[in-house]
């Protein structure tokens, strides 16, 4: 991004809003990256600090630019829009919205039996542990609790591309002939531990959006239990909420984080 010349006729916020917004589009600055500071823009263009905040602001509007309380300015990430009415993986809701999903597998061994009775699952299991990706951005860490008696059906083909992360595992269930009747979710909220921070490669103190979902087959067998975090600044669960059956209205539900009273910080 160079200076240049600012058009007569835009009011100079405007000319480095558009500049900003070039720099993101090319490249300059990723996804999820951080913007030079104010005082950096007002220097390099010669212009108020006064207008620099007002170009960003802009770019905040526009659902570009997020700002973090004592971070600094970054390029925003996707923001993943999940649906209550519809059981949808990973990978089918991020492509769904025109994105591209991908992912990394951090571990796969058998699950601790505490830890996975916790999420409800009261046989042996394995856990996977995996890094979601969105457009090549970490997005989400996913802790998934499979039953081994559901990784038996699966063929030594396809949980090998499982475990190099080249297939959904929603996709490899449903090959294997496992059908998947209904979900149920609980979101909550809490602050990244700092191994989590570190994954997702966001700062601390950062805002999580948990997710904890358990998945039956249409005979009610536990098929999966998993947890998935995500920076909150990129996760939109959207609701659609009925009184009778006059009227249906459609409401987003956008959960506001005090992380005044937020006090996990137990590493994993």
């Amino acid at each position: 991004m160079t200076n240049a010349e600012p058009a007569v006729s835009q009011p100079l916020y405007r000319v480095l809003a558009e500049a900003l917004r070039e720099a993101v589009v090319a490249g300059e600055y990723p996804p999820g990256g951080q913007l030079p500071t104010e005082a950096e823009l007002a220097k390099r263009f010669g212009m108020s600090r006064g207008t620099v905040v007002k170009a960003i602001d802009t770019l905040v509007a526009e659902g570009i630019v997020i700002k973090r309380q004592g971070a600094g300015s970054f390029v925003a990430l996707p923001a993943l829009h999940r649906r209550s009415s519809r059981l949808m993986s990973f990978t089918e809701t991020v492509q769904a919205q025109g994105h591209i999903a991908s992912q990394k597998v951090l571990s796969y061994a058998r699950a601790d039996t505490d830890a996975a009775r916790a999420y409800g699952v009261h046989e042996p299991s394995m856990l996977l542990v995996r890094l979601r990706l969105v457009d090549g951005v970490a997005a989400t860490i996913h802790r998934s609790f499979i039953p081994e008696r559901v990784l038996e059906q699966l063929s030594a083909e396809k949980l090998g591309q499982l475990l190099k992360g080249e297939a959904s595992l929603y996709a490899a269930f449903e090959d294997a002939g496992i059908a998947i009747g209904r979900g149920s979710e609980h979101v909550s909220a809490r602050l990244a531990t700092t191994k989590e921070a570190e994954t997702l490669g966001v700062p601390l103190p950062a805002a999580l959006m948990v997710v904890i979902r358990q998945s039956y087959d249409p005979r009610g067998r536990l098929i999966e239990a998993a947890e998935a975090v995500y920076h909150a600044d990129y996760y939109t669960y959207d609701l659609e909420l009925v009184r009778g059956t006059a009227h249906e209205v459609p409401h987003r539900l956008h959960v506001a984080l005090d992380n005044t009273k937020q006090n996990n910080q137990q590493e994993n």
